[in-house]
Order: structure tokens, then sequence, then C-alpha cells
């Protein structure tokens, strides 16, 4: 057992910035993330590193999302793309002087040059469709703007990996069972998955982020944690089907997008109170047709493309009740579990993607001076791995013999990282094979993941790469990214068919929901190849081989 300064419970967005800002500073940090990083709330979201825009009546909130845009875009940019979004509107006195979309305008406006944007600008017709030509026609104008996007699984793995690098242990498949506050040194007691051990971890301090869960992990310390539970659901359709981001009211007047996202589009998103267990939950037949109905009315032709899966998070709101979602703050608070007669736990409500770090910032200065250390925040100023100079992707393909498709996405995820993976190449050729062609991802991509990102399972390799999540859905690559990750891990043969099975299912959860039209075709394909040729449905595995699972 090892004595640390702070023990941070979770792996999302905010508990790997705070990890990151811990060890930066030179305190003793330990991370425990029941699953993979990133593999909870933080992936089911569009990835926006919002301006804030959306929340003008809370003009601090504004304020501060614009300056971490500036700070992502110094410390991340090669996970950073930017999206033109359009904003349909049917009638002109939406757009008067004094109307909700007026006053949005005059509010990014006063933020636009610090984050690189233009300011919002009014275009016709004729000029919003030569920019979308698959808008409803039937239109009076259109809000033009432009917002920031980031890699969700990259930025956290990368955070968890820059704080490792300097000196934070980091732990995954660990879940907490149990939290001892008490002491003058907490005591964290937690299930390795991976070792199928019990195991103990002391600290001067534990940090909540546990984003949905944060409740049952305060729970277990004796301390009271209220969170307004808030569900949204997106729809993931099989192609790129706009030009540019759309953003527009749905049905009961709430604003809904469509956005490019990758090699997909991404429509989202629905906004539903909830008090269903978030491990369970699972986008409704309500919820899709919502979207689907809302964006059909702005572009018309969207149900003639395949939705391949959809996904739903849980946001972490913080309590405000008795008011409609939408006017919930969209900002956080830091709970000091000192004052519930729990000292040494701090645990967080609220948030968003884009507050992460200044989240970490926060309850990293509570921290240290709690400790009594005084400490100063770098992680404004220092940039994540793979930040740094520009990476000739022509270049590169020529030299490598690759398609520039291939070394652009490959780039995209891994910024100056791409040239070491590509070094591979040079003693093993074969390695240039692409593994999932959706994406793409090439077999050195792989094997560059599974020895320098400590992924477990296909599944973490999903969220390191992209694998498997283009319009096949792994159909594909499952087969022969399980065999590379059986031979750089050393897999038995029932492993190496248990990663496909558990790949595949997981893979289900997702497709399960809107399953229809060509999505049916494109799942009975995956189901001739695995339970049929394959013949996975009928393996005989003994249960306590299965990795990931707790043993009954």
């Amino acid at each position: 057992m090892t004595d640390y300064d702070v023990i941070v419970i979770g792996g999302g967005s905010t508990g790997t910035a705070v990890a990151r800002d811990c060890a930066l500073r030179g305190l003793k940090t330990l991370l425990l993330e029941r699953d993979d990083i990133a593999s909870a709330t933080v992936g089911t979201c569009a990835g926006m590193i919002s301006s804030g825009f959306k929340y003008y009546d809370e003009p601090d909130i504004m304020d501060m999302c614009s300056q971490e845009v500036v700070y992502f875009r110094r410390i991340a940019r090669h996970i950073i793309m930017k999206d033109p979004i359009l904003m349909p509107f049917s009638e002109l006195e939406e757009l008067t002087r004094g109307g909700e979309a007026s006053s949005f305008t005059d509010e990014y406006a006063k933020r636009a040059k610090e984050r690189g944007v233009p300011p919002v600008m009014f275009l016709s017709p004729e000029q919003s469709l030569s920019i979308e030509p698959s808008l409803n026609p039937d239109m009076a104008a259109c809000l033009y703007y432009e917002e920031y996007f980031i890699d969700p699984f990259r930025l956290c793995l990368l955070q968890a990996i820059d704080a490792k690098q300097h000196g934070a242990t980091i732990k995954t498949y660990c879940e907490v069972t149990g939290i001892e506050a008490t002491k003058p040194a907490k005591r964290v007691t937690f299930y390795n998955r991976a070792t199928r051990q019990v195991e103990c971890a002391d600290g001067k301090l534990i940090v909540n982020a546990g984003g949905p869960w944060a409740g049952k992990v305060a729970a277990m310390a004796g301390a009271p944690l209220d969170l307004r539970l808030n569900k949204g659901a997106h729809v993931i359709l099989d192609r790129r089907i706009v030009n540019v981001g759309i953003s527009s009211k749905a049905a009961d007047g709430r604003w809904i997008y469509l956005y490019p996202h990758e090699n997909t589009t991404l429509l989202g998103t629905t906004a539903l109170d909830t008090w269903e267990d978030p491990d369970v939950i699972v986008a409704s037949h309500d919820e899709i047709e919502y979207l689907l109905k809302s964006m059909e009315w702005v572009v018309p032709s969207i149900r003639q493309a395949r939705i391949i899966r959809t996904m739903e998070g849980v946001r972490p709101l913080v309590p405000e009740w008795k008011r409609s979602e939408d006017k919930v703050t969209r900002g956080y608070r830091i709970i000091d579990h000192e004052k519930d007669g729990v000292d040494g736990l701090i645990s967080f409500t609220g948030g968003k993607l884009v507050m992460c770090r200044h989240m970490a910032e926060a309850v990293t200065n509570l921290v240290s001076k709690k400790l009594g250390r005084e400490t100063v925040c770098r992680t404004h100023l220092d940039s994540l791995p793979g930040n740094g100079a520009d990476v000739d992707v022509l270049a590169l393909a020529a030299e490598y013999g690759l398609s520039q498709h291939a070394v652009e996405r490959l780039r995209a995820r891994r910024g100056t990282e791409t040239s070491a993976v590509l070094a591979l190449t040079k003693e093993h050729p074969e390695w240039k094979s692409t593994i999932c062609t959706c994406e793409p991802v090439i077999e050195a991509e792989l094997r560059y993941a599974i020895r320098n990102e400590f992924p477990q399972t296909i599944g973490d390799l999903r969220r390191r790469v992209r694998l498997g999540t283009g319009p096949c859905q792994g159909t594909f690559c499952t087969f022969k990214a399980a065999a590379v990750l059986a031979e750089e891990l050393d897999l038995s043969g029932e492993q190496y068919q248990l990663e496909m099975i558990d790949f595949l299912a997981e893979r289900w959860k997702g497709k399960r929901p809107p399953m229809r039209g060509g999505q049916l075709g494109q799942e009975e394909l995956t189901q001739g190849l695995y339970a049929c040729v394959a013949n996975l449905d009928h393996t005989d595995l003994p249960y306590e081989l299965k990795p990931w699972e707790e043993a009954a």
C-alpha cells in the first residue's frame, strides 16, 4: 500500500484533468477509474468545447468558456477542429433586436476575437443554401458562427498520460468499493478487475470526480451529495450528411444540433431529468424520433442516412430544482465535505467538457491550500503530448507509401507522434496494412497504442484510435484487432475469443435501440460473420476467463 497526497476517483475529463494538475504541481497522485479512461459520460458528448453561447444569461460562464477555448487551442491544438455552424430561422421576427437570437449574437461578438472566430453573420436563404444545399429552402435567414470541437477520448487519455509522465499513478479497471474518511490518512478500498484482487490506498485528500456516480462515491464516505441527473441522447449517422453544423429548434422549442463528426454525423441532444441507473440507461424510441422529426424540418433528407448507433449520457447538473432543465446553471460547484463532518473529501457537481481544466485548477488550488503547499498551476501553459510543430502530412504519406487520408486521420489523433507511429513500419512494412477501413486505422497505430497507452481490451483501443466507430461498427475490424491485441498482450485463444465477444456485445448496446432499415442488413452481415462463420455464439468458454467482469 502506498500513501498519496491526493486520490482522484473518476477517469473522465475532470478526473484526468485533476490528476494532471496535481501531478504537474508535484503532488503525489493516484487516479482510480473503474473501467477505462473516458469510458463513461464524457464519451457520450459531442466534443464541442463550447463558447458558452447558449448561456448568454450567465456572462461569467461565457467568459470562462471563451478563455478555456483559448487555453485548449494552446495546449491541444492537434486534436481540435473548427466547425462552421448555420442556425436557420423560419421567421424574421426571431432575429429582431431584443429577441433570443439577438441576445446570443451580442454576447458571442464580445468574445469572438479572443477565440479566433468571426462575429456572427446574417445570411440570406440563397447564401445559406450555397453553403449547405441540404437545408430546407423555406427559411427566412440563417445565422453563421463557428465553434471548436475536440476529441474527448484523446483529451482524457492525453491528460492521463501527461499526469503519468509527471509521476501520477493511473489505475484503470479499479472500482472503488469503500472509503474510510475518519482517519488522518483517508483509506480507499478498490477491486482491481484485472488482477481480481482487493487493494487499498491511503491519501491525505480524496477528490470525487465521479460525474453522475459522484453521489454514490460520496455516500461510501458517509457524505451527502445531491445531483440533478439529466440524460441526453445522440443519434449517429453513417456519413457526413452536411458540410457544416446545423443548430435549430426542436419540436418543443429546445435547441438541437446536427454536427459533422470525424467520418460520421452526430444528431443531438435530448435533455430529460432521470432517476435511472446511469449504468443501464439507453436511448429510447421517443428520444430518437424526437431528434429525427425535429431536424427533418430543417434537413429534409436526414432519414436517407443510416443510423449506425445511438449513445446516451447522464449530465451531473448542479442540483437546482423546480426550474426547467435549460434554466439550470451550466457552471459547477466544488463541495468540501468538511462541512458535513467528513474531512478530506472534495466533490464536484455540474460542469461541462470545456470547463474540465478550469474545474481541475480550482480544486487543485483547494487541495494545495489544505495540504499547506504553495503551488502554481501550469495546465493552461504546458502542452499535452503530441501538441507541437505542424505535421507535414503530404511528405509523410509520400515517404511511407500511405494514403494522405490515412496519414491525416493519424495526425488528427497523434500530432507530432505521427512520425513515431509510422517509423514502426520501416522494420515491419506489413504493419501499414489497414485494420479499420472506416476510419482508417493501420496496424502500426494499433501496436503503438497498445505499447504506449495502456489499453487492455478492444474497447479501449476503440477509444484510443476510433476502431470500429464507423459505418460497419466493427464488422470488418474486430477479428484483426483482436489478433493484434492477443499477440501484443500474449492472450490465450480463449481470451482472444472473449475479446471479440465482449467488443461486439458492447457495440450491440448502441446499435439495438435504433435498429431499422439498412442497419438491419448490416447487422445480419455482422451476425453471419461472427455467429455463423466464426461460430462465436456457440463458444463454450469458462466464465472465469472473462477479463472485465467481477467474479460471481
